[in-house]
């Protein structure tokens, strides 16, 4: 009897550590299908949305360069042509993003993200994650911005960056964030950046505050922007919970 006790303490003591269910849980190296982060977007130009994979452009599982098993993202070098003696591209914007989470985030709540990718390229502008707003920007009297928040590899010209560090193709990388989805500057965002605690440049602090949420923002992952040479991102795990401890311990340590 006092053995059949010891076992019933121990599967409590175990259930009191067990880790809430994720909201999104993506791993490449499980065998999961890329569908599991959410809504694909494939856009060969603003506004010109690809209903499934082209040579030019897709998101598929895959491996990558080294053969390790990933998702593959896509995107064809932007067309370039003279107009009136300017240089103009005519295939711009181009994106192979997964939309996670779409319409199911929450005011007030803390979102916790993980993100395990590599880049074949770091063009200027290039962006591999978003929190994308969808609501509040462009409404009458608004100021929201369209992108709360991104992860550039090379910052957007006239885009003051908030944390930066070098970024190199072929090289894998890890970060994490924890978003507190509150609008009028009552959000705030925290990072790690391979397991590690960041301190933001521009206020000295491991927590930046500012307008999380203006209407309704939702996470994306993968490449927009960034046309001027052809960009491949390989995605290795997604993990979106609504704690610290969801996440694996190599995005937290």
């Amino acid at each position: 009897m006092v053995h059949f006790a010891h076992l019933a303490a121990t599967a409590l003591l175990c259930a009191s550590y067990a880790r809430a269910a994720l909201l999104v849980d993506y791993n490449a190296a499980r065998g999961d299908e890329v569908t599991k982060l959410g809504l694909v977007n494939l856009e060969a130009a603003r506004g010109e949305k690809q209903d499934g994979n082209t040579a030019d452009l897709y998101i598929k599982n895959d491996k990558d360069w080294k053969g390790a098993k990933s998702a593959h993202f896509h995107r064809k070098k932007g067309d370039i042509r003279r107009i009136s003696g300017k240089t103009a591209n005519t295939d711009e914007k181009k994106r192979a993003e997964y939309h996670a989470l779409n319409k199911k985030t929450q005011e007030g709540k803390t979102y916790f993200i993980g993100y395990q990718f590599a880049l074949g390229a770091t063009p200027d502008a290039l962006m591999v994650m978003q929190w994308k707003e969808f609501v509040a920007n462009g409404a009458a009297g608004s100021d929201a911005a369209n992108i709360p928040l991104s992860l550039e590899p090379q910052p957007i010209r006239g885009r003051q960056p908030q944390w930066s560090t070098p970024v190199r193709p072929q090289t894998v990388y890890t970060v994490a964030l924890e978003i507190l989805a509150r609008d009028a500057g009552r959000g705030h965002v925290r990072m790690w950046w391979d397991g590690k605690p960041v301190t933001f440049d521009t206020t000295q602090s491991t927590t930046l505050k500012g307008n999380l949420f203006p209407g309704r923002s939702d996470p994306k992952f993968g490449i927009y922007r960034g046309e001027a040479v052809m960009t491949d991102s390989w995605v290795y795990q997604v993990q979106i919970g609504e704690s610290k401890a969801d996440l694996d311990s190599k995005f937290i340590s």
